[in-house]
């Protein structure tokens, strides 16, 4: 058992279990593990969803299990409707001779609805000696973030920063692509809710699309773009769910002293965000990459901008058309793809009682100068036709940097 240093509580818990054909451990030491064993009876494990420090129960949960023999297993959420449409995410362990920290992992794919019992439970066969995780949508660590930063490292464009050091120990990085003078910029940002992980898939593909297409590389000749890919790195790795923390999230932490208040960031990401924001004198646009519920619902399907749709500026709605023309252009007639709908409703919408929140990373940049200073949500499942896989979601955030480049003002170019 591992413990974390910003709390000095256990980090997760591995736990051996007999089963009636054999025995299972398992897991949520790794990455972004999260996952209560309630108990395990004959061939059924019940878990649950931890909440920890969040004052509202939520439904992320990430678990690793570990078979000796081939069996098959119910996986149960008793008290929770936690396993999607298309069933959970799932990669499989492929070692090399070793412990799995020298072997590999399958990719991340769905499951499948076939595996799926209902909302509550999924089934899985296990070969002999298999390891495989699951969770409810496709996680993104900061693992993931370092393979993509190995891969353009000699790109004298990138450049990766350490921002500041969180209250754990860990180091978060800044992404900044573009000429270090540039007089405009662009500022995004993903993972003030910690569970929120297809968002990152998205930030990723605009990054990479910056870097490498023509399509979307000359916004780089005249804006310099700012990413900060982890707004709760503690949360990512820890496992937390982030939303709805006490006495308040990352994303209720943009706060300065005026002359009402002295009020202060209670986390140090926030604040240093903050801080590199307020140097940037005025980005031009700003996106906080988030996803919204589970799944369901009237817009919880498909990726949107967060607004009022009658309040929605001449710049975001401009924005918003020309997404939807750019995925519907740019989408594969054999594969299925993430697409954007601008209509009112669907592809710019909002969430009951989000209108008055102050001290978030967008309305923070929309006090800098940014327009639009927008959140986009990115879902966890999808809809039949456009269903979210990492490969279709890096596709998006490559879609919506060529939108960048399509939609910038003249006189920012």
């Amino acid at each position: 058992m591992e413990t974390d240093t910003a709390t000095g509580t256990p980090a997760g818990t591995v736990s051996d279990h007999e089963t009636i054909d054999g025995s299972v451990t398992l897991r949520t030491t790794h990455p972004g593990g999260n996952g209560r064993v309630l108990e395990v009876d004959g061939d059924t494990i019940r878990l649950e969803p931890e909440t920890r420090d969040s004052t509202q129960q939520w439904f992320y949960w990430y678990v690793d299990v570990e078979s000796d023999v081939d069996q098959p297993l119910r996986i149960e959420f008793p008290h929770d409707e936690v396993v999607g449409p298309r069933g959970p995410a799932v990669r499989t362990a492929t070692p090399c001779g070793g412990p799995i920290g020298n072997g590999a992992w399958s990719e991340w794919h769905w499951l499948g609805a076939d595996h799926r019992i209902d909302a509550t439970a999924f089934r899985y066969a296990f070969d002999a000696d298999e390891q495989a995780q699951f969770a409810l949508s496709f996680p993104y660590q900061r693992a993931d973030f370092d393979a993509f930063a190995f891969e353009y490292e000699s790109d004298p464009r990138l450049s990766v920063e350490t921002l500041t050091t969180t209250a754990g120990g860990r180091d978060v990085p800044v992404v900044r692509l573009g000429p270090s003078d540039a007089d405009h910029h662009v500022a995004l940002a993903a993972r003030h809710h910690a569970c929120e992980s297809t968002a990152s898939y998205v930030l990723e593909g605009v990054l990479r699309e910056l870097l490498e297409s023509e399509a979307a590389g000359s916004l780089l000749e005249t804006h310099r773009v700012h990413a900060y890919p982890f707004g709760d790195l503690d949360g990512v790795e820890r496992g937390d769910s982030g939303k709805h923390r006490a006495p308040h999230d990352h994303n209720r932490d943009y706060v300065d002293a005026n002359a009402i208040a002295d009020l202060a960031p209670l986390y140090p990401t926030t604040s240093a965000i903050a801080d590199d924001l307020r140097r940037l004198e005025s980005p031009t646009l700003a996106i906080d990459f988030h996803c919204p519920f589970k799944w369901g619902g009237d817009i919880n399907d498909r990726p949107f901008f967060v607004t009022e749709p009658t309040a929605a500026s001449a710049e975001l709605r401009g924005l918003a058309g020309r997404l939807e023309d750019v995925t519907r252009d740019r989408a594969s007639g054999t594969e299925p793809t993430l697409t954007y709908d601008a209509s009112p409703g669907v592809g710019l919408a909002s969430f009951d009682g989000q209108s008055g929140l102050l001290h978030t990373f967008e309305r923070y940049c929309s006090r800098l100068g940014a327009e639009p200073a927008v959140t986009l949500e990115v879902p966890y499942v999808g809809t039949a036709m456009d269903p979210v896989t990492p490969a279709n979601a890096r596709q998006f955030g490559r879609d919506l940097a060529v939108t960048f480049d399509a939609w910038a003002p003249s006189d920012t170019r």
